[in-house]
């Protein structure tokens, strides 16, 4: 009886160890959650008041608000430069930042303040870093199915299979890239982008899912689905090559052009 109790103290020791050390694991991941500038915010009324942009104004708008050539352009020729100044505020922000369990062995990052995601279309591309796994800062991604009613299609966490979900999660994460196909009209960005909301929708999740070719796969993750969705169509977004395609695999793509970044530094993108 003694040895039973011994043993059972032994073990309960030894997962509470455990428990512990991969608290300590994840909550390390943290500091990678958002970027805050360290260089001054710029007066961009000079800029802005310009006709005609050129190369240093589309750079100097990117450093300051993380928005692309184009979705400079859609911004000013949709609503001036309203919304432009409202990235800039967004970007310079320090958000809050909690953590949040979304399974039991995941966790995301989450602000009341993140950033408005501008100038969307269908089939651009979503990713963030701020999702791990034990620690380990995985990321996430998403596919725009309708950028007019703000839709997404994810494989978003173990457990639930794919389905179309509102945008909002989107704009609360620390920090967020949105990339969009290179050299590809609109209309078959959105013929893509509907094409998958068929075929991808209700595919259970499966943590390490290899790539395959070929009709509805049998599971799927958040990589997996957009990489899925493009080779489709011919395009393999996965830049490495390997079985598994992961979040940071599709944002080096060269493929993907970059549309808006929040909570990276854009140096270390442009």
């Amino acid at each position: 009886m003694r040895a039973g109790r011994h043993r059972f103290r032994k073990i309960l020791c030894a997962a509470l160890g455990i428990f512990f050390a991969l608290l300590l694991w994840t909550a390390a991941a943290e500091p990678g959650a958002h970027w805050s500038p360290d260089y001054e915010k710029a007066d961009l009324s000079g800029i802005l008041s310009k006709e005609t942009l050129g190369s240093g104004d589309y750079h100097a708008l990117f450093l300051q608000t993380g928005l692309s050539p184009f979705s400079v352009d859609t911004l000013r020729l949709q609503s001036g430069a309203a919304p432009i100044l409202q990235a800039q505020e967004d970007f310079f922000m320090t958000p809050e930042i909690t953590c949040t369990p979304n399974t039991p062995i995941s966790a995301e990052e989450h602000t009341p303040h993140g950033a408005r995601l501008a100038a969307l279309e269908d089939g651009d591309i979503l990713i963030t870093p701020c999702s791990h796994t034990f620690g380990w800062r995985n990321g996430h991604a998403a596919l725009v199915v309708d950028a007019a009613q703000g839709l997404v299609l994810e494989a978003a966490v173990l457990g639930e299979n794919s389905a179309v979900q509102p945008i909002g999660k989107w704009e609360t994460y620390p920090a967020v890239l949105v990339f969009r196909l290179r050299g590809v009209s609109a209309e078959e960005r959105a013929a893509l982008a509907s094409a998958a909301c068929q075929r991808l929708c209700n595919v259970p999740y499966g943590l390490l899912c290899r790539k395959r070719c070929g009709g509805v796969p049998r599971s799927t993750h958040c990589a997996h689905l957009v990489w899925d969705a493009f080779y489709a169509c011919g395009f393999d977004l996965d830049s490495n090559g390997g079985s598994v395609v992961t979040p940071h695999d599709l944002a080096a793509s060269p493929l993907l052009e970059l549309k808006q970044v929040y909570g990276i530094d854009p140096r270390t993108l442009s």
